[in-house]
C-alpha cells in the first residue's frame, strides 16, 4: 500500500514537473467591450487629471505631434448596459484613440504575456505601470513622460529614447522624466495589468487585481482534497480488509 507520506512525495514531484504550473498560472481570458468617453468628448478631464502636453516623436521614421496623457475612459463588457470608468494609458503611437462620441469595440485580454502584441514586451510594461503608475498622475510632465515610456517598451526593444522605432524629439523636463521610469533597476519585480485590443484603435491598459495569489490557494486547496480524497480511499480499504479478515 503507498502510503501517505508517498503520496504527498509524489504530489510535489508532480507539481515541480509542470503540474503546479497549470494550477498557479492565471488563465487568460480575452472578453468583447465597448469602449467609450465618459466626459462628454473631453478624455482628458474628470478625476482631476494633470493638463495633456503636446511631444514630438518620431514613430517608424515619420515625425509626430501628439498628446501624451492618461485618457479618462469607460468600458462595457454588457453592449452597454453597464459602465466602468477607467484610467489608461495607450501603447500605440501610431494610432488614434477612437474613443470621442461613438463606443468603439475591442476584447479585454486579462493578461498582457498572452496576446501576440505585446508577449514579449509583457513583463517590462506591467513592471513599469505597477511602479510608476500613480507617480505619473501628480503632474502634466509625469504623466507625458510615463506615456513616452511606455511607447518607448511596447513599441520598441530597448529604453534608448534616441534610437529605434519609437523616437522622442521633445528635450527637457518630459525627456528627463521619461528616461528615469525607464530605468528598469528601479522598477518593482512584477506587476499586474491588462489591455483592450482594439483594431485601428489604440490598445489601452487596464489594471486588474493580482490573480496569482488566488492561483496559489487554488492549487493549495486541490492538494488538500487530493489528500483527503487519499485518505478516504486508504480507509475504505482498510475497512473492506478487516470484513475480510
Amino acid at each position: 500500500m503507498v502510503s501517505f507520506r508517498t503520496f504527498l512525495r509524489t504530489f510535489s514531484v508532480v507539481a515541480a514537473l509542470g503540474l503546479g504550473d497549470v494550477l498557479v498560472a492565471p488563465v487568460a481570458t480575452a472578453t468583447p467591450v465597448l469602449v467609450r468617453d465618459g466626459n462628454g468628448d473631453s478624455v482628458f478631464n474628470g478625476n482631476g487629471l494633470p493638463s495633456p502636453e503636446v511631444v514630438s516623436v518620431n514613430v517608424s521614421g515619420s515625425d509626430k505631434s501628439v498628446y501624451a496623457a492618461p485618457f479618462a475612459l469607460q468600458y462595457s463588457t454588457t453592449a452597454g448596459s453597464t459602465w466602468i470608468d477607467f484610467l489608461t494609458y495607450c501603447l500605440e503611437p501610431d494610432e488614434t484613440l477612437g474613443a470621442s462620441g461613438t463606443a468603439t469595440a475591442g476584447n479585454l485580454v486579462d493578461s498582457l504575456s498572452s496576446t501576440q502584441e505585446y508577449s514579449t514586451a509583457a513583463s517590462r510594461i506591467s513592471r513599469l505601470y505597477a511602479t510608476y503608475f500613480a507617480d505619473s498622475l501628480t503632474s502634466g510632465t509625469k504623466a507625458a513622460a510615463f506615456q513616452v515610456a511606455l511607447w518607448e517598451v511596447s513599441f520598441d526593444t530597448g529604453s534608448d529614447l534616441s534610437a529605434g522605432a519609437f523616437k522622442l524629439n521633445t528635450t527637457g523636463s518630459i525627456a528627463s522624466q521619461a528616461v528615469l521610469y525607464l530605468n528598469s533597476a528601479n522598477w518593482l519585480a512584477t506587476g499586474s495589468v491588462g489591455v483592450i485590443l482594439r483594431a485601428g484603435n489604440q490598445d489601452l491598459l487596464v489594471p486588474l487585481s493580482e490573480p496569482t495569489s488566488l492561483g496559489l490557494l487554488g492549487a493549495g486547496l486541490l492538494g488538500l482534497g487530493l489528500a483527503r480524497q487519499y485518505r478516504r480511499a486508504a480507509r475504505q480499504r482498510g475497512a473492506r480488509c478487516r470484513q475480510a479478515a
